[in-house]
C-alpha cells in the first residue's frame, strides 16, 4: 500500500475492512499518491491523444457504469475521527476491450458525468492485457448468464507499474493448472477471451453469492446454515491447493461463493502462488494477522480460523435474535 493511504474502499465491497485484493503490497512497489498521479498523468499524456484520434463516444452516463470505482483515505484520521479522503478511482473498459481509467480528488458520490469523462484515459493494451501464451485454453463459445468474465482489477497502485499484465498471467496461469487437478469446491474455470493477441478475460462459471452476504445478508426465505459443512468444504478445497503446491493468500468471506446448494466455491486466484514465491498483491485487513509478501500455507491456516470464528459468530441463534 502507498505510505500513508489507506486502501481504496471497494463500491462493491461494503462491510470488510478494504477488498485487498487490488493493492501491491510489495515493498519495492509502493508509493506515495503524489508520485502515482504523476505517473499516472505522464503515462496518460499520449494515451490522451490516441482517445482523442479515435474519437470514441464512450457509453457511460453515470457512476454507476465505471467499474472499477474506489475512495483512497488517508491512514490517519482527522482530529474529529474523521477519514480524510484523497482520491476517487474509476474505470471503464469497453466491448472491444479498450480500457479506459481516471482519478479525481472528488468523491464518488459527487462525480459528475463532465468530471467522469474529462479525467478517464485511454491505457495501451500492454500496461493491462498479458500476451496470450500459445499454451492457454482459449474461450470461444457465446458468452451467456452462465458464466462470469474476471477482467482486469484496474487501480492506480498498477499504472504504469507493468504489474497488471503479470497479475493477469499469473492467475490465467494457475487457474490452467487447476483445471486439470479439479476440485468441486474450487471456481471452475472455462478458458481465456482472447483479443489482439493478449488476454482481456478470465471465463468462470457464475454463482449466486457470496459467503459474506449469505451470513451478513441472507434472504428471508435462507434454509439455517450449515457452519460445519461450510468449513469443512472450503477447508478442503485449500488442502487441494496445498497439496498442488500453492497457497491461496487472500482467503476471505468475499472470496468464498455460495452455490445453489449452500455449498462453498473458492474464488479469486490472483495471489495464489507457489509456496516461496513474492506476491504483489495478498491479504485482507481483518482476515490476516499482519502483512506479508511471500506466500505460505500459515496464511490460509490464520484465514481459515478467522473465517471459522466469524461464521460460528454470525450463524449463531443468539446473532439471528439481535438482527432479527
Amino acid at each position: 500500500m502507498h505510505p500513508g493511504i489507506r486502501k481504496p474502499s471497494n463500491l462493491f465491497m461494503p462491510g470488510l475492512a478494504g477488498p485487498g485484493r487490488t493493492i501491491a503490497r510489495n515493498s519495492s512497489y509502493m508509493r506515495n499518491a503524489t508520485s502515482i498521479s504523476s505517473t499516472f498523468s505522464s503515462l496518460t499524456s499520449t494515451a490522451k491523444q490516441i482517445s482523442a484520434m479515435v474519437n470514441e463516444d464512450l457509453p457511460i452516463y453515470s457512476s454507476r457504469d465505471l467499474s472499477p470505482l474506489y475512495e483512497a483515505f488517508t491512514m490517519e484520521d482527522d482530529e474529529n475521527g474523521n477519514e480524510v479522503f484523497v482520491y476517487s478511482s474509476f474505470g471503464y473498459i469497453t466491448d472491444e476491450w479498450v480500457v479506459y481509467f481516471g482519478q479525481s480528488d472528488v468523491r464518488k458520490r459527487d462525480l459528475t458525468l463532465d468530471i467522469i469523462r474529462e479525467s478517464l484515459k485511454r491505457l495501451p493494451d500492454e500496461d493491462v492485457y498479458p500476451e496470450a501464451p500459445s499454451n492457454i485454453t482459449v474461450f470461444s463459445l457465446p458468452i451467456d448468464e452462465t458464466f462470469y468474465l474476471k477482467k482486469p482489477k484496474l487501480g492506480l497502485a498498477f499504472v504504469g507499474t507493468g504489474l497488471l499484465p503479470k497479475l493477469v498471467l499469473y492467475e490465467a496461469q494457475t487457474m490452467e493448472l487447476l483445471l486439470r487437478n479439479p476440485h468441486p469446491h474450487i471456481i471452475r474455470y472455462h478458458g481465456c477471451l482472447i483479443e489482439r493477441g493478449r488476454i482481456v478475460s478470465l471465463v468462470l462459471d457464475r454463482l449466486p453469492d457470496t459467503l459474506y452476504y449469505r451470513l451478513e445478508k441472507p434472504s428471508p426465505k435462507a434454509k439455517p446454515f450449515d457452519v460445519k459443512n461450510c468449513m469443512r468444504k472450503i477447508e478442503s478445497a485449500v488442502c487441494h491447493l496445498h497439496k498442488l503446491g500453492l497457497a491461496h493468500n487472500d482467503l476471505t468471506p468475499m472470496n468464498v461463493m455460495i452455490d445453489n446448494s449452500d455449498d462453498p466455491v473458492l474464488i479469486d486466484y490472483g495471489s495464489c502462488q507457489p509456496f516461496g514465491n513474492e506476491l504483489i498483491t495478498a491479504g485482507t485487513i481483518g482476515w490476516i494477522d499482519e502483512e506479508f509478501t511471500t506466500s505460505a500455507q500459515e496464511h490460509d491456516h490464520i484465514a481459515l480460523e478467522k473465517i471459522r470464528t466469524w461464521m460460528e459468530k454470525l450463524a449463531s441463534p443468539a446473532h439471528d435474535e439481535r438482527t432479527g
